[in-house]
């Protein structure tokens, strides 16, 4: 009996408060522990913000877990304080293995594809999470505590109060968390502008922690991403004149300006824009959202033509998106057909590949789309439900070509079954129309791939192909990587790590693949018609920094030279002859560029990337929004502008530049979540309703 006044007459806070104080301290303590592991493992720093506002938003969440097991029957909440420990360990724990292998956060609508990833790549997760055992068991280790004192964190009582009491602190912990936030707007891009606009998971997490940072992604899965809107109250200026129909351009046989000279871009009259009525647009549009896009698309000024408008006109065209591929991978000895194709045609500088949330996937949706993926989501599989019609399978369908799209890999991974046939390709894969012999091996061999699929395409009398890669796909060991055990003994005595060759190794299966197409063109007279194109999806991020540091000769930068790599832009009839551009470019821009240089018909002003051959100013965008333009670079992970020149930054304009940057991710999202391109054009009346 005294022991039940104890409980319902308390008279000390910790009586009144303890049986929810003592789980929801614990929870703090492990989620707390974990999140600082986390950041020292993951990124090998911690900053003062970032520790504090970690804390800060950790406290509502162990509050509310201490009260989902302390506010239920005794007997149960020493069951539930385990299982939640185990769950929130399993996610932070998860998120610390996926970073691992692909320099990236796992997403709750990855989780929803988890049974076909788990397929796919089952036993190279097991096998990252062996390599991590030691992170793991740190991550494990709360759930053990958890367990052997359940009795003490969990204590038993006849009942109590305070249930809605307690949930309503957790919830002003939460809204002073934010408040304190907002008084953070120091800066160019400042911890409010993180919280509250953008979309940057690696930022998120270095300041806020994953458990806020998977908040905010699934708040951006379910709401959108908010950009920086236009002023609606203004007029907007009246669109520019569509271009002329015959624009002035050089004829087709005139030769370009070669010789290995730096390109400089020169303006000839009219412009890459559709005559699209975007006052008639906002002036009828409901929704806020959508009016404030057609704003900012109206005002984007059209990519002007140049002098190489229209130069692949007619053209085939082979395209292909490289797994893994790097400039670093390449020697004129190892890889002469690389190597020739990397320095012949046009010669791109300063190219960049910047690695986006979903790797590879992400990869081709950047290149083929000149679109920016949404964070949280496949944007690429969500297309698939989209009207495409800047694909330039779409397109060059449209002209009478032959249109085909390959990959050596499962055909309905990352739904390509459905995206790839959306834009504008018949698709080839394993399992669908594709048969390799290498096919049970992983990876399975591109060249083997191109000696299958060339004779599929090379007899039409104008082909546009899209071919994706595997063989330099992680990971780079011997035992796991067939193709770097098959290709050992060419790197064998390289002077690097075991890890490094076996990459080098699966490279030389891209570099036979290419000498194949390249002989099989010439041997049916189509290689001097023929454009052939290349990038990576992604850096060959199965490296560490210090085994790329290796091939690099120093220290690798992880914010911007790790993603400096390649691109190949080449004709047969090129051959011998180069035309270096030094512009800042990356695969952003590679769709617009080769819609420009196929003459195709396009509105440039809905496209997040630019043609790097025009006069437009670059802009190289990263993940986390740093970037890259014509006055410098802006790190922002430490909130900083550098002039090329050395002066001090104007800042005004490096927050221009921010804004740039956030509209960019943020209407890409729109174009992806709102089928923009089939409103817009439906509306303008240049197709029809279904």
């Amino acid at each position: 009996m005294s022991l039940d006044v104890e409980h319902t007459a308390p008279g000390t806070l910790w009586d009144r408060w303890g049986w929810l104080a003592r789980p929801s301290l614990f929870f703090l303590a492990v989620i707390y522990y974990e999140e600082l592991f986390f950041k020292l493992y993951c990124f090998r720093a911690l900053s003062v913000e970032g520790a504090v506002f970690t804390f800060l938003f950790t406290l509502p969440v162990s509050m509310l877990l201490g009260l989902l097991c302390g506010g239920i029957p005794a007997g149960r909440g020493r069951v539930l304080l385990p299982v939640c420990t185990a769950l929130v360990s399993l996610w932070i724990g998860a998120q610390l293995v996926y970073y691992h292998m692909f320099k990236a956060f796992l997403t709750f609508f990855s989780l929803t594809k988890m049974a076909m990833v788990a397929q796919s790549f089952g036993e190279m997760a097991v096998g990252n999470v062996l390599a991590n055992w030691f992170p793991i068991s740190m991550m494990a280790a709360p759930t053990v505590l958890a367990w052997s004192f359940r009795a003490r964190l969990i204590p038993d009582r006849p009942g109590g109060s305070g249930r809605l009491r307690w949930a309503a602190m957790a919830a002003a912990v939460q809204l002073a968390a934010m408040g304190l936030v907002l008084l953070c707007g120091g800066g160019v891009l400042s911890l409010r502008y993180i919280y509250y606009h953008t979309a940057t998971p690696e930022l998120e997490v270095q300041n806020f922690g994953v458990m806020t940072q998977s908040q905010l992604e699934l708040k951006r899965v379910l709401f959108g991403i908010q950009p920086d809107t236009p002023d609606l109250s203004t007029e907007p200026e009246p669109d520019k004149a569509p271009p002329d129909l015959e624009p002035t351009r050089p004829p087709r046989d005139d030769p370009p300006p070669f010789g290995g000279t730096v390109f400089r871009p020169e303006v000839i009259p009219g412009c890459h824009m559709l005559p699209i009525d975007f006052d008639t647009l906002i002036a009828n549009e409901e929704d806020e959202g959508l009016k404030g896009a057609h704003l900012w698309f109206s005002q984007r000024t059209p990519a002007p033509e140049n002098l190489w408008t229209g130069y692949f006109e007619g053209k085939n065209l082979v395209w292909i998106v490289a797994e893994g591929f790097s400039t670093l991978a390449m020697d004129p000895q190892r890889t002469p057909a690389l190597w020739k194709l990397s320095h012949q045609g046009f010669v791109f500088d300063n190219f960049y590949t910047p690695l986006w949330g979903l790797s590879t996937s992400d990869g081709e949706y950047v290149t083929t789309t000149g679109l920016i993926p949404k964070s949280g989501v496949w944007s690429y599989s969500l297309s698939a439900e989209n009207y495409m019609p800047f694909a330039l399978g779409n397109q060059l369908r449209n002209k009478g070509y032959s249109t085909f799209a390959f990959h050596d890999y499962l055909y309905s991974y990352y739904d390509r079954d459905k995206s790839h046939p959306n834009m504008g390709y018949d698709y080839y894969a394993l399992g669908q129309g594709l048969e390799l012999e290498s096919g049970e091996s992983f990876p399975p061999s591109d060249l083997e791939m191109m000696e299958k699929i060339v004779p599929m395409f090379v007899g039409e009398d104008r082909f546009a192909v899209y071919c994706l890669t595997v063989s330099g796909h992680l990971t780079y060991t011997l035992e796991s990587n067939a193709m770097s055990a098959r290709h050992w003994d060419a790197v064998k005595d390289l002077p690097y790590s075991e890890e490094v060759r076996c990459y080098l190794a699966s490279q030389i299966e891209l570099e036979l693949a290419m000498e194949s197409l390249l002989d099989q063109l010439e041997e049916a007279g189509k290689l001097d018609d023929t454009v052939i194109v290349l990038s990576a999806d992604h850096y060959p991020y199965g490296l560490t920094d210090e085994q790329y540091s290796e091939l690099l000769g120093h220290q690798v930068d992880p914010v911007f030279e790790i993603f400096k790599n390649t691109l190949i832009l080449w004709s047969g009839d090129m051959e011998g002859t180069s035309v270096k551009v030094d512009k800042y470019c990356s695969s952003l821009d590679v769709m617009p560029t080769l819609s420009n240089l196929f003459g195709l018909d396009y509105d440039s002003r809905l496209i997040m990337g630019s043609d790097i051959l025009s006069s437009e100013d670059p802009l190289v965008i990263f993940a986390n929004y740093s970037f890259i333009d014509q006055e410098g670079y802006y790190n922002s992970v430490l909130d900083q502008f550098t002039r090329w020149d050395g002066r001090e930054p104007d800042l005004e304009e490096v927050e221009r530049m921010v804004t740039e940057v956030q509209n960019r991710v943020a209407y890409s999202a729109t174009v992806l979540d709102c089928d923009y391109y089939r409103l817009v054009l439906e509306r303008a009346g240049m197709i029809e309703g279904p």
